[in-house]
């Protein structure tokens, strides 16, 4: 097994990382520039690499208010190739709930994207609404949220 690492997230790890087509569809027009620089400003994010220091994903929590937040997730091509990523992104979710103080973690997600939903369903999210025109581009999005103390069934 290979091993994966976390690291702190830099602005140019979420510019620079190769994505699916469907993200990269849902960036056109966006300032990704920008982006990467909101996502180090407004909470705690981290980014796995693989053992050649490339980029399997970058993920964070902006910070809504005292025990609630929104998580982000881009994950690479490698991702696939690398069966434990999703074992670390739960680990760095894990982290924030306990140590942070996070109550409500949520994340918005394209449900025509049946990979992301299994991704945010295996982390632990549960689906709460469909959320219409919300996504960048006006795509709809699901909202899915990891309650502390909610039971996930």
């Amino acid at each position: 097994m290979t091993n994966l690492a976390v690291r702190p997230y830099e602005p140019q790890d979420f510019v620079g990382i190769e994505v699916d087509p469907r993200v990269q569809e849902t960036r056109s027009g966006q300032p990704v520039d920008v982006w990467a620089q909101y996502h180090l400003t407004h909470g705690p994010d981290g980014t796995v690499v693989d053992p050649d220091g490339r980029i399997v994903a970058c993920i964070g929590v902006h910070h809504f208010w005292e025990g609630t937040g929104e998580v982000w997730i881009v994950l690479s091509p490698l991702a696939k190739k690398y069966v434990q990523t999703a074992f670390f992104l739960k680990a760095i979710l894990s982290y924030g709930q306990k140590s942070l103080g996070y109550r409500r973690l949520q994340a918005a997600v394209r449900e025509d994207w049946p990979e992301a939903v299994r991704l945010v369903e295996l982390l632990g999210f549960r689906k709460e609404t469909v959320m219409k025109g919300y996504g960048p581009n006006g795509i709809d999005q699901a909202l899915y949220a990891l309650v502390q103390g909610v039971p996930n069934d």
